[in-house]
């Protein structure tokens, strides 16, 4: 005797709602497993950003001291100079 209609319907229905909640559980609990890294990792990053290096603190110490700044605004100053006479030089001269 062949099961009847409404028997397969039900069980095709209970097993579809079965593989689709197991599917959206899954996908839940990927999504959380990914927040949790993502929470992880950017803690570790703000942590590093925030942290200075000994050597670090040192190299910008000295760089603060140094003539550097200095000297590379006048380098700056010079180019300047420079692209100004360039300017000059490539106009048409005035007609006299």
């Amino acid at each position: 005797m062949p099961l009847d209609q409404g028997v397969l319907d039900a069980v095709t229905n209970s097993n579809f709602k079965t593989l689709g909640e197991l599917v959206a559980s899954n996908a839940a609990s990927h999504q959380n497993r990914l927040n949790l890294i993502a929470e992880s990792s950017l803690g570790q990053i703000l942590t590093r950003l925030n942290t200075l290096d000994p050597t670090e603190a040192m190299s910008i110490g000295s760089v603060i001291q140094s003539d550097m700044p200095k000297a590379l605004a006048e380098l700056g100053a010079a180019i300047s100079s420079i692209q100004q006479f360039v300017k000059g030089a490539n106009t048409t001269p005035p007609v006299t």
